[in-house]
């Protein structure tokens, strides 16, 4: 029997926060929206330079910030001073953003990938522990899953897949691997987030026989009318979902 509650499975899921042109992916703005909508957020977190957790999700500052330089070659300090180019909304900490939500809408953390995995789970962990609000946590890495599977079972934990187009350097057996799930075994996913332009009707229907199935990233109504006869919800951006 399925241990998720009910926002996972029946509340479209903002994809960083309902953001739009005038507000940042990621941002306060972006979350005060989520909350105003009474929608759950979906966040990114990855480590900085100095091993804090900081909310964004590109591993590179360019698109948001215009600067040639990776999340990890800086601190948080450094980071959280910086401005979204146009805007005025700065990167959070995940604990800022923590304090911020503080349980007015459930989070679903995406844990982004790279090295010191086991670091950057501990941390999100740490971080959570004694977090009041509805939360769950997801990862494209089946390991790092693995250790919340090991060390912190309690907590809620999804396994995403999908193309891996955008790894290049990903080997084409370890991407069938990993998009057919066959590291779920480690991960043991209380649900699956998979790819909506990658997935098959056979491909969801397979997937919706052992787990529950998110569907990203959603982008339009016709889409959304498509994904729940595929899957149990949808993380969206980009339209107000009817």
């Amino acid at each position: 029997m399925s241990r998720l509650p009910d926002w996972l499975t029946d509340r479209p899921i903002t994809h960083r926060g309902l953001h739009s042109e005038d507000v940042p992916e990621n941002s306060l703005a972006a979350f005060q929206a989520s909350i105003d909508a009474g929608l759950p957020i979906e966040l990114d977190v990855q480590l900085t330079a100095d091993d804090q957790l900081v909310v964004h999700h590109d591993d590179h500052l360019k698109r948001l910030f215009g600067r040639d330089e990776l999340v990890r070659e800086l601190t948080l300090g450094e980071l959280t001073a910086l401005t979204v180019t146009g805007s005025d909304q700065q990167p959070l900490s995940f604990a800022q953003t923590l304090q911020f939500v503080d349980g007015r809408a459930p989070l679903l953390v995406e844990i982004k990938t790279g090295q010191h995995r086991n670091l950057r789970a501990q941390a999100t962990a740490a971080a959570l522990r004694d977090y009041q609000g509805e939360f769950a946590v997801q990862s494209f890495d089946p390991l790092m899953m693995g250790w919340f599977a090991k060390n912190a079972p309690e907590l809620l934990r999804g396994q995403l897949a999908g193309s891996f187009a955008e790894k290049k350097d990903m080997s084409w057996a370890t991407k069938k691997l990993l998009q057919n799930l066959g590291l779920n075994g480690i991960s043991t996913p209380d649900f699956v987030a998979y790819e909506y332009g990658f997935i098959t009707p056979r491909r969801a229907h397979l997937i919706s026989r052992r787990w529950p199935l998110l569907l990203w990233t959603i982008t339009s109504q016709q889409d959304m009318d498509r994904a729940y006869e595929l899957g149990d919800n949808v993380i969206f951006e980009g339209f107000s979902p009817a």
